[in-house]
């Protein structure tokens, strides 16, 4: 088991400072994707974000990896639509085993680039009756493209321009 490592919480104005900075971004984000790309499934963006910097620490190791992930588990839930729609009871069958195959292959972390645990969060939302009903996978597709890359840019914005007390650390900025 890992050891609990102590984070260091924000004070008050560095709390402040980060919640400013997160409520400016996302309104450009929102701005940029429904002016230029004609993005409306936002939730799409900011699952990316919130999963990546919350669970993966906004690690640029684990970017890629939640990115494809991501994209697997939208496609994962919408052969849970299409397949069924177009081959009846015989695609619903061949949908459930294809999700029982990819379930598996995550439990024993065959494919860790694409079925992982971003894989699994962004299944289970988008394959939610509620919202697979009524998603564009395309416009969803590039909702979670622009989050990634809009995201991921600022936050290496950030820590680029961000200084460092731990000598050592600077060379990991770069």
């Amino acid at each position: 088991m890992k050891e609990e490592q102590q984070v260091k919480k924000p004070t008050p104005l560095e709390g402040l400072i980060i919640t400013v900075v997160i409520v400016v971004a996302s309104v450009i984000c929102i701005l940029l994707g429904s002016k230029l790309f004609n993005v409306t499934s936002f939730f799409a963006s900011f699952l990316f974000l919130w999963y990546w910097a919350a669970i993966e620490e906004a690690n640029f190791d684990r970017w890629l990896p939640t990115f494809i992930g991501a994209f697997t588990g939208l496609l994962l839930a919408l052969q849970l639509k299409y397949l069924p729609m177009e081959l009846g009871t015989t695609g619903m069958i061949v949908s459930i085993l294809i999700l029982v195959f990819a379930v598996y292959i995550h439990i024993m972390d065959w494919v860790p680039i694409a079925l992982n645990k971003a894989a699994m969060l962004f299944l289970t939302v988008f394959a939610a009756p509620s919202i697979l009903e009524i998603i564009d996978p395309i416009e969803v597709a590039t909702a979670i493209a622009l989050g990634a890359l809009f995201f991921g840019s600022l936050i290496k914005l950030v820590q680029l321009v961000t200084p460092t007390k731990e000598p050592e650390k600077v060379l990991e900025k770069l």
